[in-house]
């Protein structure tokens, strides 16, 4: 059994490719339009049951030329212990992988993909890149890798594959729709204005949720607090002790850690403790299947109310239930005790005598006991009025957004957006138009930067109520030249599933306020 070398000659298991360029509509020169640098990082990922190599590919893109230079740098120097976290410090985007295991297909995007390297065009791009990165990391390395990469390097072999695969999906894909809704299962990531992906502007991000299957308790972590990375000085940020056996980070627990990997462990930290106890509650059963990030509205404010009402309670009304709580409770016989004792009681006290004929007279032929009583002496029942608890109330949130996109990138993100919140909150039919199942629901949250804000108020999953959108705020039909409008106006109605409780909040009893809570 020959012997499969463990890293690649830059002593890594990882290495990566030269820089290419590609650009929206194959332009080579920069301009509006999209354009992308792109690194092929190859990585070895173990070998099969054969003792073959397995290789697994990752297309990085990159704004600028400085970008992926020093993604490169940090691949190739080990720098981060994940190759993600070196494209996320260099500002990079993974838009598409493959591997040469057998079912795993060769080149697909992943959801960081943009629209127009999505393309035909784009995709033709892409794919040509990216086989002469592989091939030249071939033709570097040596044979092994040179022939056992050939799924990424030729494209005959690459397509056979991946056309093979794509009919036994295509054919599981027909039999979970024999079952499932015909709802729309996936929305793209949106932002507004353009320039908010990649800033530190506070914002607002909602997430298009859809329910997914839960799986088991067995093994649940207790109640944790959310973790939040920052950077510090000196020995760094310790990660939580109690992530569950299995989970990514799990070999990294209660260990000091760099900025970087806390940030990396930050972001995956809910699906990471989406198990157990964690699973009752709303956010940790649903998956996200898009998201729009806006600036944060003008005017937020909620209202955590309760409800409070009117009771009353008269004395004939009072030994009746009495009574039925001692039979309920008691017995039959106690119940019996009871009656008597009201019976006797009426008997010696003219007082209630009278109030009982009044209340049963009153009954019989359907009329206010108080109005005879009234009538015969001017009396009435003592209702023993009081304000009661009637139990918690549902918050409504409001927002109000105005559009004004600057150019066509932004004049298409403003429509996908629009059209993401009226579909997602449209009543679905199921597989043959027999019963209507639920809307999407809803994640929102407050970030200052790439953080939770602290000091804004934290949400519940909630429903879209109304989506209203007014394409002429201005009361004046204004477009740019391909018809798309000037402005929009964008008011978005939410409302919780469920109400607030007190052990919704953190526990401050220590006086450790952290957050402004729900």
């Amino acid at each position: 059994m020959s012997s499969i070398p463990l890293t690649f000659n830059n002593g890594q298991t990882s290495t990566t490719s030269e820089i290419v360029v590609v650009s929206e509509g194959g332009r080579k020169r920069p301009g509006e339009r999209g354009k992308s640098y792109l690194v092929t990082n190859l990585v070895k990922d173990g070998a099969d049951k054969n003792n073959r190599p397995l290789y697994k590919r990752e297309i990085y893109s990159f704004d600028s030329v400085s970008d992926a230079k020093s993604f490169q740098f940090k691949i190739d120097n080990g720098t981060f212990k994940e190759d993600s976290q070196a494209a996320a410090q260099s500002g990079g985007s993974l838009i598409a992988t493959g591997s040469t295991k057998d079912g795993v297909k060769s080149f697909e995007y992943t959801n960081n993909a943009e629209d127009w390297q999505k393309t035909k065009s784009g995709e033709k791009q892409i794919k040509n890149a990216s086989r002469k990165q592989v091939e030249n990391i071939g033709r570097d390395e040596g044979g092994v890798v040179r022939n056992h990469t050939t799924e990424f390097a030729k494209k005959k072999v690459g397509d056979a594959k991946d056309d093979s695969i794509d009919a036994a999906e295509n054919e599981l894909e027909k039999k979970k729709k024999e079952r499932s809704g015909i709802g729309r299962k996936k929305y793209d990531n949106l932002f507004y204005p353009s320039f908010i992906k990649k800033s530190n502007q506070d914002k607002l991000r909602i997430s298009i949720l859809k329910p997914k299957l839960q799986v088991s308790s067995e093994g649940s972590s207790n109640r944790r607090d959310r973790f939040q990375a920052f950077k510090t000085r000196g020995e760094g940020v310790r990660l939580p002790y109690d992530i569950p056996k299995g989970e990514m980070f799990y070999s990294r627990r209660g260990k000091l850690v760099g900025y970087g990997e806390a940030e990396a462990f930050e972001a995956a930290q809910d699906r990471i403790y989406a198990r157990g106890d964690n699973q009752t509650k709303p956010e940790f059963n649903k998956e996200i299947i898009g998201s729009v990030t806006l600036p944060i509205p003008n005017g937020v404010s909620d209202q955590n109310a309760v409800n409070f009402g009117a009771g009353t309670l008269n004395p004939a009304q009072k030994e009746l239930s009495n009574i039925a709580f001692k039979t309920i409770l008691e017995g039959v016989s106690e119940g019996g005790r009871q009656a008597r004792k009201a019976f006797d009681k009426a008997v010696k006290n003219k007082n209630i005598q009278r109030a009982v004929a009044g209340y049963i007279s009153g009954t019989a032929v359907g009329i206010d006991p108080n109005e005879i009583l009234s009538r015969l002496d001017g009396t009435i029942f003592n209702n023993n009025l009081a304000l009661l608890f009637k139990g918690p109330t549902l918050r409504p949130f409001t927002f109000q957004f105005t559009l004004s996109p600057r150019d066509r990138g932004e004049a298409v993100q403003v429509q996908k957006i629009i059209r993401a919140f009226k579909q997602s909150s449209a009543t679905q039919k199921t597989t043959g138009d027999i019963f209507l199942a639920a809307p999407n629901t809803y994640g929102l949250q407050f970030f200052k930067g790439p953080t939770p804000h602290s000091f804004l108020p934290q949400f519940k999953e909630c429903a879209l109520l109304n989506v209203g959108v007014n394409y002429m705020p201005d009361n004046s039909y204004m477009t740019y030249e391909d018809s798309s409008m000037v402005s929009y106006s964008l008011t978005l109605s939410f409302q919780e599933l469920e109400p607030i409780f007190n052990s919704d909040f953190e526990d401050l009893d220590n006086n450790t306020d952290r957050t402004i809570g729900f």
